[in-house]
C-alpha cells in the first residue's frame, strides 16, 4: 500500500475455494486483473511519453479515486519514489498544480480541491485507466467500507 489505510487479506486456498464455488467472484477477479494489467501497461507508456505534470496529475487522480477521498496522505518524498523523479521536481510541479487551482499542499498530504482542474492538467492515460476501474464498479464489483474499529468481517452466505 502506498498510503496508510486498511486492507483485507484471504488465504489462497480460501480464495480458490470461493472462486470455484462462485463463478461471479472468479469473473470479478479476472476483471480486476485485467484492469490492473491495463493500468500497468498504460502507466509504463505514460512514464515514457508524458510530462511530470501530467503523470503526477494522473497518479493523484487515480489515488483519489481508489481512496474515495480528496485528501491523499502522501509526502513529496513518496511521490518522488513512486514517479521516479527528484523530490525537488515533485515540489516544483505540485506548486504549479496548486497555482492552477487543482490542489492544496498540506503537511503530509495533498488535498485535491478541484478534480476537474486537475483532470485538465493530466494526459489521456487517466481516463483510460479510470474507465477500466469504472467498468469494475458498473459490472457489479462490491465495495466495502470498514470503520477503523470494525474487526469482524461477515461472510457472504452465497459463497461460503
Amino acid at each position: 500500500m502506498s498510503v496508510p489505510g486498511y486492507a483485507l487479506r484471504i488465504a489462497v486456498s480460501d480464495l480458490r475455494r470461493v472462486a470455484h464455488r462462485c463463478p461471479d467472484v472468479q469473473q470479478q477477479l479476472f476483471n480486476y486483473i485485467h484492469a490492473l494489467l491495463v493500468q500497468n501497461a498504460q502507466t509504463t507508456l505514460c512514464s515514457a511519453r508524458h510530462s511530470l505534470e501530467e503523470r503526477l496529475s494522473r497518479w493523484l487522480l487515480l489515488a483519489a479515486d481508489r481512496l474515495d477521498d480528496r485528501v491523499i496522505p502522501v509526502t513529496h518524498d513518496m511521490l518522488s519514489v513512486i514517479l521516479g523523479v527528484r523530490r525537488a521536481s515533485i515540489t516544483t510541479t505540485l506548486a504549479t498544480l496548486e497555482r492552477s487551482g487543482g490542489l492544496v499542499r498540506q503537511r503530509g498530504g495533498i488535498n485535491l480541491c478541484d478534480h476537474a482542474a486537475l483532470e485538465r492538467r493530466t494526459c489521456e492515460c487517466y481516463q483510460i485507466i479510470a474507465s477500466e476501474y469504472g467498468y469494475l464498479t458498473r459490472s457489479g464489483l462490491h465495495q466495502y467500507r470498514l470503520s477503523a474499529d470494525n474487526a469482524v468481517m461477515r461472510a457472504c452466505r452465497y459463497c461460503f
